[in-house]
């Protein structure tokens, strides 16, 4: 006999059926891990093409924003008025916007104009008030305390030029009737049908837990002074001196998968 062969030995029915199983293993992962990445890079690809559109978008809510509000005149509280939802007003030189957002001056809070009647005889209009610097969801939105006569009334946004109606605007809606006819403003109501389809046209359709969604809030920023622009901010007594500016800052979220970015541009003075 050759001992060459006789310590030789072949791989056993059991061995050759494990080998094969890991190996089956193996292959299945790879081709799962490959799909998942494949559909990722799919995604990504989707987002560079929705980055343009969220792009465009900042462009045209820049467009639409004003942020010094028409006063309409010298408006006053007409009467003394028992807290609720309609005020009447004088010395308003034309009839303001429906969503024109104002503060009353002794009264708290910040009011959202629903509606407003024609000038009477002597030039005064009762507004429709609904307060906006509560949730949603508050069952009174009455004006928070009684308004006394002659105190001055503030135009703080005008609806023409407010980016505040855009706030927590779903462009995942864009095609759902009803969540249409809830938007008054008919310029947000173009938009949100245009920026939707743009959406769909890069992401494909909204699936559940997906997200396409504006947020607009109001931030205060320190910023140094330098009224003599030597590139040094301005002292006093050996102190850095700052000033306070407001700004909008506008975030918008794209959620698709398990791919989220959130897309933020701050505006100040229409810029």
């Amino acid at each position: 006999m050759n001992l060459k062969y006789k310590f030789q030995r072949g791989v056993s029915l059991v061995e050759g059926m494990t080998a094969a199983g890991v190996l089956g293993i193996a292959i299945t992962v790879f081709m799962t891990l490959q799909s998942y990445q494949e559909r990722d890079f799919a995604n990504l690809r989707k987002f560079d093409k929705a980055a343009y559109a969220v792009e465009l978008m900042f462009e045209e809510l820049a467009a639409v924003y004003n942020p010094v509000a028409a006063q309409y005149g010298n408006p006053q509280v007409f009467e003394d008025t028992t807290a609720g939802a309609s005020l009447k007003v004088k010395g308003l030189a034309q009839l303001p916007g429906d969503g024109d957002q104002i503060i009353i001056e002794g009264v708290g809070g910040k009011y959202e104009i629903t509606d407003s009647t024609d000038f009477d005889d002597d030039n005064n209009t009762t507004l429709s008030l609904e307060r906006s610097d509560v949730p949603d969801d508050t069952p009174n939105k009455n004006m928070a305390s009684d308004a006394t006569a002659n105190s001055p009334i503030t135009f703080i946004s005008n609806a023409e030029g407010s980016l505040d109606p855009y706030n927590d605007l779903d462009m995942t809606k864009f095609e759902d009737p009803v969540y249409i006819a809830s938007k008054t403003n008919l310029k947000v109501r173009a938009d949100l049908d245009n920026w939707g389809a743009l959406l769909k046209k890069h992401l494909g359709p909204a699936r559940t837990g997906d997200k396409r969604l504006i947020e607009v809030e109001d931030i205060e920023r320190d910023v140094p002074v330098d009224k003599d622009n030597d590139g040094v901010t301005d002292q006093v007594d050996g102190v850095d001196v700052y000033e306070t500016v407001k700004k909008k800052q506008v975030t918008i979220i794209i959620k698709q998968d398990k791919i989220q970015e959130k897309f933020r541009r701050l505006f100040l003075a229409g810029t």
